[in-house]
């Protein structure tokens, strides 16, 4: 057999742009997850202080007396050192709803119920609903849940409320809902908890370096005067969606917001990368994105991007010449180096409850962009209903 052992100047040069990918992607890579254990770390330091302001859980639901049902003693038995109530508001009436909510007000006095009008038309029924719990309570700080929510800690409310004291520069809190990473058995379903991780890091990463730009509608807090200075939702009332990232882009400004990553403030959201609310996740993502002005998830996009390319240099160098030992050894370098990159990921995803991926990482990783482009396709053939009077 013969062996060559030249190395062209476009073999270099395809070598170096590999490498050259490789270390913008990893740039990329580590910022992101150097962001997310900052918070938690960060999170976990926080001195939880007596002096927390009195507070309003406001739950959202869907006519979900179910999950109500066992929502609601999780949210009444937090330890909170200053007064809370809770606001439920449902969508429309509903008996089921009514009837649970009224057997828990019998032994709780702190509970309260509301509805959204059943004709009310052309209006975003979850931004009512919110602007309806907030307007029915008095208490200066508001905690938003969803009824789908699971909290485990009694400790939740504290820990989100924690950062509003007397004084205290903070108005918005942002806090994480964590998709349980082993109950989605669907096909797909690494790849759908790696996306949630990289997601997570995508708004979470602006937010630690005082960029906040979104948040998620399952666990937020912000101070009620914060949501009636803004006017609430009414720059963006046409659209459906919007309540949590178009509106904390508005309120959420660097100095007034934290991010809250520690384990005792996440909730749970059963069946959140189930493969139909996966897809409508970030469908709506990807529509209510283009009404933010400021978006600094483009640097994931380019990195995710380098990364997924970062390969195929090296390969095109190495087939080049198929049978030079020296550049399948560069090659393998550059692979190797590739590897580790992809790797980086596993501190973000322990950090933020993912699925336990290991060595499936750095393909993961590499098709991220893959599957975006499919989602974003998937959306221009089958929209889903975005504005108030579909």
């Amino acid at each position: 057999m013969y062996f060559s052992f030249e190395i062209t100047q476009l073999q270099w040069t395809l070598l170096q742009s590999a490498l050259v990918l490789v270390l913008l992607a990893l740039g990329v890579f580590v910022s992101r997850v150097l962001a997310v254990k900052r918070a938690a770390r960060r999170s976990a330091e926080y001195e939880i202080s007596d002096g927390c302001e009195n507070a309003a859980v406001i739950v959202y639901s869907n006519d979900d007396a179910g999950d109500l049902a066992a929502l609601l003693p999780q949210i009444l038995r937090q330890a909170y050192p200053a007064e809370f109530e809770i606001v439920v508001v449902n969508e429309g009436d509903s008996p089921a709803v009514r009837e649970m909510v009224s057997t828990l007000q019998m032994t709780h006095s702190n509970l309260y119920l509301t509805s959204t009008p059943d004709g009310a038309r052309n209006l975003s029924r979850k931004k009512l609903a919110v602007t309806l719990g907030i307007k029915a309570t008095r208490m200066p700080v508001v905690v938003l849940t969803t009824a789908t929510a699971v909290i485990e800690s009694d400790k939740w409310l504290h820990t989100m409320c924690r950062h509003f004291i007397p004084g205290s520069p903070t108005e918005v809190v942002l806090g994480y809902a964590a998709a349980p990473p082993y109950d989605d058995r669907a096909a797909g379903a690494r790849a759908r908890s790696f996306d949630h991780v990289a997601e997570s890091a995508a708004w979470i990463s602006p937010a630690v370096k005082g960029r906040p730009w979104r948040g998620t509608g399952h666990n937020m807090a912000y101070r009620r005067e914060v949501f009636f200075r803004n006017k609430g939702f009414s720059r963006h009332l046409n659209l459906r969606d919007g309540d949590d990232d178009i509106f904390v882009s508005e309120i959420a400004r660097p100095g007034n917001t934290m991010m809250e990553l520690s384990p005792d403030a996440f909730v749970e959201i059963p069946g959140a990368n189930s493969p139909h609310v996966y897809r409508h996740r970030m469908a709506r993502r990807r529509f209510t994105e283009r009404f933010i002005s400021r978006r600094p998830h483009v640097a994931g996009t380019t990195g995710f991007t380098a990364y997924m390319l970062a390969p195929l240099p090296a390969i095109a160098a190495g087939v080049m010449s198929p049978a030079n030992i020296f550049i399948w050894i560069a090659c393998a370098g550059v692979m190797a180096v590739w590897c580790a990159t992809g790797m980086i990921w596993r501190p973000a995803v322990t950090a933020l409850n993912g699925r336990r991926l290991l060595l499936t990482l750095p393909l993961l990783a590499a098709t991220r962009p893959l599957r975006k482009t499919y989602t974003a396709i998937r959306c221009l053939i089958r929209p889903d209903k975005r504005y108030t009077w579909e």
